[in-house]
């Protein structure tokens, strides 16, 4: 470790820098760190997991393939723009730290390979002047950016940070967006940028660039957002409560996608960039050969029942079994993490793909599986990341439905509904979406309208729940049975009615008797329909989604409509002139087969 980190530390003119001391203890735990192979390579305790300050070139050596880094803009420098003054000349304060750090500005740049796989990395380093970002910091930044565009790569940042350098005025500050009209133009070009946050990472770096990553990864108990600890207790008159202001809060609150631990952050890193980089896509060797479809013979309600078994595995249950690997997304990073819907980047027969699934636990826990408005903005945000980077996208539906709840009408959940069905109207990519158990309502049908819609045998989808059904239309819950019945909810009449494709068979009495068959089942399912779709143009998919939900229970015939119209309007006249006749006795009413028919007295 202390080899590369030497390889690294040099400055311009070739002397070697001195590396830093090690310590022999741990400064969270008291613990000896003499002869820790986990300090001596990550500078991370072996004993309770306290990380210690990486500076840019260590940072460098844990992450990227040995001896692949390349500096770029050293040369790339700003003494004093305002020729700044306080207790301290500025001009001597960025001296001493270049002579220090034995870097010449707070941020290191250049390209590297992960894994064999090229990068523009950009690291911000606390030691240097806080790590804040004035205009050669701004001006480093936007060019990796733009290196990343012209080199078709992705930017792996990390950040150590307290923000904008005051001492540089509004240079500094307008160096936000300078990074960030570099950043969009990149993402544009449907590249991934990853960054990782370090302690501390505040200030205009989070507000900015940082936020506008596809994936936002945080080590271990770092201090995140963007204030600065110190302005957060002054407004709160207190100290903040423990676990306030770190990775760990910022990732339930979904503002994050992951907190990893440095020993595992260059595999991570790896893993993310092959599934958003993938180029492989599956294809069909020939025409398959396909059974007709096997239908369990049961009734609405006793399907119904079944998609509610509470051992009928959900999204979370079926995720892992059907893919090789899962990297989950964490909320919308407007400060929810809907568990309701879980969403990620999947490695499925191969091929990288991104599955949006809901989670709809069947014994009452997790908040009865309701959807609140930032459910739905994950889910569009996955379905948005499927379109910019060429991923088909799968959606698993299994809901109560939408949130009816006063908080989630204040919260937008109108707005969150209409977007989020939009989006995959509207996601260039081949899309699959399967019923897997009970799909209610506009919770199911907003990540529903995909391509090819299969269902699980015993799945369901309705426009209401039967019960409530039952409640408004007869006055009575018990009827429920006969409003499932009428609603057609089931697999079967979904097929009839056009509004799904294809079943998938389960195993045995139901996908609750063996969750790995029956997600096998499902893959197998999924992947030969992805087969079909891979070779459609995106133009192409998009038309023929459009015609596909255009046409849904069409009426555009003029003749049909008009046909049908007056035949319902004879039908009700006659069944007034029986009504009356009934009135005057002239009918009587019998029971034959199971129906009841007029019979003339």
């Amino acid at each position: 470790m202390v080899k590369t980190l030497r390889d690294l530390l040099r400055r311009s003119e070739g002397e070697e820098l001195t590396p830093p001391p090690l310590h022999e203890h741990c400064l969270s735990c008291g613990a000896d760190l003499e002869g820790s192979r986990s300090y001596e390579r990550y500078r991370v305790c072996h004993s309770c997991g306290f990380h210690f300050h990486l500076s840019a070139p260590e940072r460098l050596a844990t992450l990227l393939d040995a001896g692949s880094f390349h500096e770029a803009d050293r040369g790339v420098t700003s003494i004093d723009p305002l020729s700044f003054a306080d207790k301290h000349s500025y001009r001597r304060r960025v001296i001493d730290a270049q002579r220090r750090t034995g870097l010449t500005e707070a941020a290191l740049t250049g390209t590297g390979t992960i894994f064999g796989r090229d990068v523009v990395v950009a690291v911000l380093d606390f030691s240097f002047i806080g790590g804040s970002i004035g205009v050669a910091v701004g001006e480093r930044l936007a060019r990796a950016f733009e290196k990343a565009s012209a080199r078709r790569a992705a930017v792996v940042s990390v950040c150590s940070t307290s923000g904008t350098r005051m001492q540089e005025g509004l240079l500094a500050l307008m160096q936000a967006p300078r990074v960030v009209a570099a950043a969009r133009r990149h993402s544009r070009l449907g590249l991934p940028h990853i960054t990782v946050l370090t302690d501390p990472t505040t200030g205009s770096a989070y507000s900015g660039f940082v936020n506008l990553a596809d994936f936002i990864i945080a080590e271990p108990n770092a201090l995140v957002g963007y204030a600065a600890l110190r302005v957060l207790q002054e407004q709160a008159g207190r100290d903040l409560p423990s676990g306030a202001h770190t990775s760990e809060s910022h990732l339930k609150a979904g503002l994050i996608d992951a907190v990893v631990p440095r020993p595992q952050l260059r595999d991570s890193l790896a893993l993310l960039l092959d599934l958003l980089l993938s180029d492989y896509r599956l294809s069909a060797p020939g025409q398959s050969r396909e059974g007709k479809p096997l239908h369990t013979l049961r009734g609405a309600w006793a399907q119904l029942e079944l998609s509610r078994h509470e051992e009928r595995p959900t999204a979370p249950d079926l995720i892992p079994r059907m893919s090789s690997s899962f990297i989950e997304l964490h909320g919308d990073r407007s400060g929810f993490d809907d568990p309701a819907v879980v969403a990620g980047l999947a490695s499925l027969a191969g091929e990288a793909v991104v599955i949006v699934g809901q989670n709809h636990p069947h014994d009452g826990s997790n908040g009865g599986g309701w959807i609140r408005p930032a459910g739905f903005r994950k889910a569009q945000r996955a379905m948005e990341l499927a379109g910019k980077f060429r991923l088909p996208l799968i959606t698993l539906i299994d809901t109560a439905g939408a949130h009816p709840g006063l908080e989630s009408e204040e919260a937008g959940i109108g707005k969150a509904i209409a977007e989020c069905t939009a989006t995959m109207l509207e996601v260039p990519v081949p899309t699959i979406a399967v019923i897997v158990g009970e799909g209610n309502s506009e919770g199911a049908m907003a990540m529903a309208t995909a391509d090819r819609v299969l269902m699980l045998d015993n799945a369901v989808y309705e426009v209401i729940r039967p019960e409530d059904a039952a409640k408004i239309l007869y006055g009575a819950v018990s009827l429920a049975g006969q409003a499932a019945e009428r609603l057609r909810i089931t697999s079967h009449d979904c097929l009839k009615l056009g509004i799904a494709d294809a079943t998938v068979p389960e195993p045995g009495d139901g996908a609750h008797t063996n969750h790995q068959e029956a997600a096998q089942l499902l893959r197998r399912a999924i992947v030969r329909e992805l087969t079909r779709l891979q070779g459609t143009r995106p133009k192409r998919l998009l038309e023929r989604r459009y015609e596909r939900y255009r046409e849904v229970g069409s009426t555009r015939s003029w003749l049909r409509g008009t046909l049908e119209r007056r035949l319902a309007h004879m039908t009700d006249r006659i069944g007034g002139v029986l009504d009356r006749l009934r009135g005057r006795g002239g009918l009587r009413r019998r029971p034959e087969y199971g129906d009841e028919r007029d019979i003339p007295v």
